[in-house]
């Protein structure tokens, strides 16, 4: 039986809910999340995670944040580390916008826009080495 990878997560969601759920689900497939529900948080975090010896795997990241916008933040971090998954989830998503970013940031490492709600089943499916986030 071949072991899942445990993955180290950060998740940044303000709908305490859904933050919970998913933090729970991700953490029953063993993976290490830290949950965040701002901007002003994932910030900080993020200078500390990206410069330890422990690099984040993925970031699944709300887009609209009551404190900040999740994409300004993937343009900020992501580059920073670009082995480093970004998930980009909202409920009225922006295509678009997103790829007018990439255009004039074309160091960005790619990211994942979808739609909320979106499947727990399919949130793990896209951090999983491999699959269409991996």
């Amino acid at each position: 039986m071949v072991k899942a990878m445990r993955l180290q997560l950060l998740l940044l969601e303000d709908d305490d809910a859904l933050r919970d759920e998913i933090r729970e689900y991700l953490t029953r497939r063993r993976h290490h999340v830290t949950a965040l529900s701002t901007v002003a948080e994932a910030r900080r975090v993020l200078d500390l995670l990206l410069s330890s010896d422990r690099p984040l795997d993925a970031v699944i990241c709300d887009i609209n944040l009551q404190d900040g916008d999740g994409i300004d933040l993937y343009v900020e971090f992501a580059q920073r580390q670009p082995s480093c998954r970004w998930v980009l989830m909202s409920g009225d998503p922006d295509p678009q916008r997103l790829a007018a970013v990439r255009s004039a940031h074309p160091s960005l490492p790619r990211s994942i826009l979808v739609e909320k709600p979106v499947s727990l089943r399919e949130l793990a499916d896209l951090l999983a080495p491999g699959g269409p986030g991996g």
